[in-house]
């Protein structure tokens, strides 16, 4: 269920992201692009922690696979 969790708020935070750009390439005043720009680094930094964390777990769960392939457990 957590991992569930955290595919859906990834990709609310992709989606967000995307809103974002989509904003700033429409244009608005300082104010509002410096919360959306602070918003977004946020976002993305959410992001690529994710990405991390998934890439380790595939790693190890091919690892664990290739362990078993080799008859070890």
């Amino acid at each position: 269920m957590s991992e569930e969790r955290n595919h859906a708020s990834y990709s609310s935070d992709v989606q967000r992201i995307q809103d974002i750009i989509d904003m700033l390439k429409k244009g608005c005043d300082i104010d509002e692009m410096l919360s959306l720009v602070k918003e977004a680094t946020d976002l993305i930094t959410r992001c690529q922690a994710v990405l991390a964390r998934t890439g380790i777990q595939i790693d190890e769960a091919l690892q664990r696979l290739e362990r078993t392939n080799d008859g070890e457990v």
